[in-house]
Order: C-alpha cells, then sequence, then structure tokens
C-alpha cells in the first residue's frame, strides 16, 4: 500500500499537466499598422494581427476579444490591435 500512493499521485501530477498543455492552445497575437488616414492604419493593423493567428494556428484558428488603440504621431496615424487566437480543437 506504501508503494501505491507514491505511484498514483505521480501518475495523477502526469495527467494534470496533460490536461493543462491541451488547454493551452491560445495566444496573444498582435499587429501595427500606419497610415495618413485612421482607417487605413486600423486595417493594417487588424491585417497584421490576423496574419500572425493564422500563422501560428492556421485557417482554423479562432480570433476573439479584440482590442485596439489608434493615435495620431508626428505624420501619420499609429494603431494597435491584439486579440486571443485560439486553435479549434477538432483540428491542428
Amino acid at each position: 500500500m506504501k508503494r501505491f500512493v507514491p505511484v498514483a499521485l505521480v501518475a495523477g501530477l502526469g495527467l494534470a499537466t496533460i490536461g493543462s498543455a491541451a488547454a493551452a492552445q491560445c495566444i496573444r497575437a498582435g499587429g501595427w499598422g500606419t497610415g495618413m488616414m485612421e482607417s487605413f492604419a486600423s486595417f493594417m493593423a487588424n491585417a497584421a494581427m490576423k496574419n500572425q493567428a493564422k500563422a501560428w494556428g492556421g485557417d482554423s484558428v479562432k480570433i476573439t476579444k479584440v482590442s485596439q488603440k489608434c493615435e495620431w504621431k508626428t505624420l501619420s496615424f499609429e494603431c494597435t490591435t491584439f486579440a486571443r487566437a485560439c486553435k479549434d480543437k477538432g483540428k491542428s
């Protein structure tokens, strides 16, 4: 019985790490864009963020929780976009 408890504990910890690795299939993708018009800078930042997410997770990546910040710099608008990108569990 004394030998069974440590073996069960090690096996349980092993399963816990496998479960957390399977759950950690998301990243924080980001992009940056500039332009004379805010709409163009925003478009470029969104495109860069989506490119990063798809390069990491393929075409089946799900993009959620998008946040964007745009501001006028010296000669143009600069926008940064961040989002949570997760791999689809059915596809890899």
